[in-house]
Order: C-alpha cells, then sequence, then structure tokens
C-alpha cells in the first residue's frame, strides 16, 4: 500500500519546494530489508523530488540482545547506496542502535551505565573501522543514534561517564570518515531536573567534536518547545558551533509516557509543518532535516495522504 502513495510522487516535475529541505532521516525497520532495488528507486527518488540532498540512516540495525534485534545485510546497504549516488544524494550512516538506552538511563547503578557506554563505545568504534561504507562516494559522515537530553546528563557524575564515551566515538567517526565530526540528537526533556540543555552542549563542545541536531521542536506541547530550546540555540549561535534543525512531519500524541517507550504518533497537518519552516527560515541551522518523509509523508495512511497533497500544492 505504501508504494501507491510513494508512485503518487513519480510525475512530479522538478520545481522548488516552499523551504530549502536538505535532508531527511531514514529510519530502517525490518521490513525495509525486503525492498527490492526498484523500492528503493522509488523512494529515494521521492526523497529528492520533496528537496532532499541527504539522507541520514537512524541506525544500520537494533541490538542488544532482545528478540527483535536485527542488522541491516551489507547488500540492502548497497542497495541504499547504488539508488542514492545515482540520485544524487549524500548518505550518512547511523551506527548500530543497542536498544537498552532508556532502560541503562534509567538504572540507578552507575557501574551498570559505565558497562553499558563501554559496550557502546567498544562496538561503534569497531563497527567505524570495519564498515565498507566510507569509501562510497555518497558517504557523508556518521551519525551516533542515541538521543541527549538535560534529565539523564545533570549531574557531573552522569557527565563524567558521557564525555570520553562520546569523544571516542567521534575520534572513531572523524579517522574514519576524513575528518567529520559525528552527527547526533538533542532534544529538551520534559521531565523536572536541574539540569540545563545550553550547559549540558557548552561543556560537551569544549571537549568534544561532535555536530548536534535539535529535534523535538514540536513534540506532545507543540510549538512551545522552541521557547524552552531557546537557550540551546542562542549558546550555539554564539559560539559559531554548526548545528542541524529536525522538522517533524509528525505528531506525537499523550501517552503517558515521558521516555518515548509507548511512542504514539499520526503524520501533522501541513498547518504545523509550515509553523515550523517559518521557524527554521532564520534559525541558523547548516541543514533541515526531515523526521521523516517515511512514512509520514509516503505512507498510505489518511494523514499522511493529506499532507503529501498539501505539500505538493506548495509546491505549484
Amino acid at each position: 500500500m505504501q508504494a501507491l502513495a510513494v508512485g503518487a510522487l513519480a510525475p512530479l516535475a522538478a520545481c522548488a519546494p516552499p523551504l530549502s529541505l536538505n535532508a531527511t532521516f531514514l529510519q530502517l525497520w525490518r521490513s525495509h530489508l525486503d525492498l527490492t532495488p526498484e523500492d528503493w528507486r522509488v523512494r529515494l527518488s521521492a526523497y529528492r523530488r520533496l528537496g532532499c540532498r541527504e539522507i541520514f540512516l537512524q541506525w544500520v540495525g537494533l541490538e542488544g540482545g532482545r528478540p527483535d534485534d536485527w542488522m541491516a545485510s551489507d547488500a540492502t546497504l548497497r542497495m541504499i547506496f547504488d539508488e542514492a549516488e545515482h540520485q544524487g544524494l549524500g548518505v550518512h550512516v547511523g551506527l548500530p542502535y543497542d536498544q537498552r538506552w532508556w532502560e541503562m538511563l534509567g538504572n540507578a547503578n552507575p557501574r551498570a551505565l559505565a558497562a553499558y557506554l563501554d559496550h557502546t563505545r567498544t562496538r561503534g568504534v569497531a563497527y567505524m573501522q570495519a564498515a565498507p561504507w566510507p569509501k562510497r562516494r555518497s558517504f557523508r559522515g556518521w551519525y551516533l543514534p542515541y538521543e541527549l537530553e538535560q534529565y539523564n546528563w545533570a549531574s557531573a557524575a552522569r557527565q563524567a561517564l558521557l564525555m570520553p564515551w562520546l569523544d571516542a566515538l567521534s575520534r572513531a567517526a572523524q579517522d574514519t570518515s576524513r575528518g567529520r565530526p559525528p552527527c547526533i540528537s538533542t532534544y529538551h526533556s520534559r521531565l523536572p531536573t536541574d539540569g540545563s540543555l545550553m550547559n549540558l552542549w557548552s561543556a560537551i563542545l569544549d571537549q568534544v567534536a561532535v555536530h548536534p541536531m535539535i529535534q523535538d521542536g514540536v513534540g506532545v506541547s507543540g510549538l512551545a518547545n522552541y521557547q524552552a530550546l531557546a537557550p540551546l540555540h542562542d549558546m550555539l549561535l554564539a559560539r559559531r558551533a554548526s548545528f542541524d534543525l529536525v522538522l517533524e512531519l509528525f505528531e506525537e500524541l499523550p501517552s503517558g509516557s515521558t521516555d518515548g517507550s509507548t511512542f504514539k504518533a499520526r503524520s501533522a497537518d501541513f498547518d504545523r509543518v509550515k509553523q515550523q519552516w517559518e521557524v527554521a527560515r532564520g534559525y541558523g541551522a547548516k541543514r533541515v532535516v526531515a523526521f521523516a518523509i517515511d512514512p509520514w509523508v509516503i505512507d498510505n495512511t489518511p494523514e499522511a495522504r493529506a499532507l503529501m497533497r498539501a505539500w505538493l500544492d506548495a509546491r505549484v
């Protein structure tokens, strides 16, 4: 069914989008492993026609010892790279994601978190050093698929664990991608804390070469979330730090959970997307990155079809 929605983009003429959308995330799931080269051609062509010039693979697989662990084969990733190069799209590759992240952040035992960070650091560094993707013409760098916020990283003790973990991954990323610092997403947690997202990132950027991607600007709380992000944004501009802004093409629905474990969402309405575009125009970000065209625009739900129609109408 999704192919029908994607196919609606096929006759589009090349024309300028209402905003220069630079990239989209592609959050791979097990179902993507069944796609053929033709399926990838249609998808990546849709990304290109909607204005994207780069793709951020959220991850190349899920691990952590759970029943739903999976890993994309080299053949699947080659199909993505082959079509990306055909379409003129750059590809940022997300490391394997260890699904225990939020569980371990909630663990009060610092030794358990330290051991987990050691494991993911070793695994991430090994993947970057062994992967063939940096040799591909369309490779643009690495993405660390772990989100940083000020609630779990407020204390000095936690930050003392975070900094060497980030630094080791950053150094490996730069060594394997011609000096490009890795990208990592960040958002403002709604949980009460004395921690400051601005202070956290000021400390990170003083010590580690990493490229922040500001997300969750319109989560459950709507556009008011940008106010909570303002101190971080102002600090990044003041120090002339490079960063991206993530434009969310979904509307998160209240679920009673604050850790993402019961995430529920639907495609955003076009007015919500347009308001984000207006913010993005003057935000000073290096890139505006959609999260994500697949599935929130090219799915076959009524909300996705409505968003696609409005998006295409705005391009005329």
